[in-house]
């Protein structure tokens, strides 16, 4: 699917941001998920006191960040 034809992505809550990108059983704490904002590691958006993200930046991120990538072989 292209950009045209996907439907604009919303701003969540974090508690909403890690119920959207990890299932029941393998789902990080809220405290992980502030510890990665803290560190700057996952995109945020932060109106006044309150803080949203995008699924879809913060899953862009955490692929780009946090994936193990394959180690070459000498």
């Amino acid at each position: 699917m292209n950009a045209e034809n996907s439907p604009p992505s919303k701003f969540v809550s974090a508690a909403e941001l890690l119920k959207i990108l990890f299932s029941d059983e393998s789902r990080p704490s809220l405290r992980w998920l502030r510890e990665q904002q803290a560190a700057r590691r996952i995109p945020f958006v932060r109106l006044g006191r309150l803080v949203f993200f995008d699924p879809e930046q913060v899953r862009a991120a955490m692929n780009e960040r946090l994936s193990v990538k394959p180690r070459k072989l000498t």
